[in-house]
């Protein structure tokens, strides 16, 4: 089955095997850069994980792979990495802030993700209308066309998880969600629906965590772990609040959030108790 693409995570892949290549023959970046006739800075760019365009990306990674004494199969998984890092994704052609594009590149690549939330649905499950009245509270800095754009970008990440390979999802909301007024009460009630049905899908685990879990380890807000397929790249972290939104891969703090998602997962209803409490609440809309 084909993965899906991600450029950061390309990258991250491409750079974590020639640092791998570089260290293994002991050698250091400045001393590659010399003998390859290459700038310390590109070395740099490529083993960081930084963009290069698309020709220059694939012919110094060839030379490196040349220099590093590479076999022809090796060579060209790595060219084949630097193409595809080189390649925009789907989201590039939205007007969108650089924490979000971030965002939505790491996702796009991810194997699976579980989520926390603690006061509205997850981004990949809202309906629009629930969204457009989120994204204007959020992103009122925004102006109108950034506004749309960010909108339409987060709608069309929910082709995430019904499409090819599909994103293994697994969200506990507190309970709040499912009270808190979004726009009107229909509004609200169509997003109950959406994410009721949502849950239907065989890659999507809905966890309802409810009041009566009172302070647990969701207090501290809102997170997300991705996952990825490839061994190269580690877990990531993400959260958002009133500082912006923060990313971290250290495994120390990854471990941390995870244990805090077991907790929660444990606390909460089970998923068929949970979709059990958001029929109540849609039949109470409705």
């Amino acid at each position: 089955m084909a993965r899906r693409s991600s450029p950061t995570v390309r990258n991250r892949e491409l750079g974590a095997l020639l640092k791998g290549f570089r260290e293994a023959k002991g050698l250091t970046a400045a001393q590659v850069a010399k003998d390859v006739g290459l700038s310390p800075a590109v070395i740099s760019r490529l083993e960081t994980a930084s963009r290069t365009s698309p020709r220059s990306g694939a012919a110094n990674v060839r030379a490196l792979c040349s220099f590093y004494g590479l076999d022809a199969p090796t060579t060209e998984r790595l060219v084949q990495l630097a193409r595809e890092g080189s390649q925009p994704g789907w989201w590039q052609r939205f007007d969108l802030e650089e924490p979000t594009a971030t965002y939505l590149d790491l996702e796009t690549a991810a194997l699976s993700i579980d989520t926390f939330e603690s006061w509205i649905a997850p981004g990949l499950l809202q309906t629009r209308e629930y969204a457009s009245e989120v994204i204007q509270l959020l992103r009122s800095h925004l102006s109108a066309e950034q506004l749309t754009e960010t909108l339409e970008s987060r709608i069309q990440r929910g082709r995430i998880l019904t499409g090819e390979n599909p994103l293994i999802f697994h969200p506990v909301i507190d309970e709040s969600v499912l009270h808190r007024s979004v726009g009107t009460r229909r509004i609200l009630r169509d997003q109950l629906i959406h994410l009721r049905k949502a849950a239907a899908l065989p890659n999507v685990t809905v966890q309802v965590l409810p009041f009566s879990a009172g302070i647990n380890d969701g207090t501290n807000g809102p997170f997300s772990i991705m996952n990825f397929a490839e061994e190269l790249m580690p877990p990531v972290v993400h959260s958002e609040g009133q500082l912006g939104q923060l990313f971290e891969d250290d495994p120390r703090v990854v471990g941390r959030v995870r244990q805090a998602f077991t907790a929660l997962t444990a606390a909460a209803l089970t998923p068929e108790e949970s979709l059990n409490l958001i029929d109540e609440r849609i039949r109470a809309l409705t």
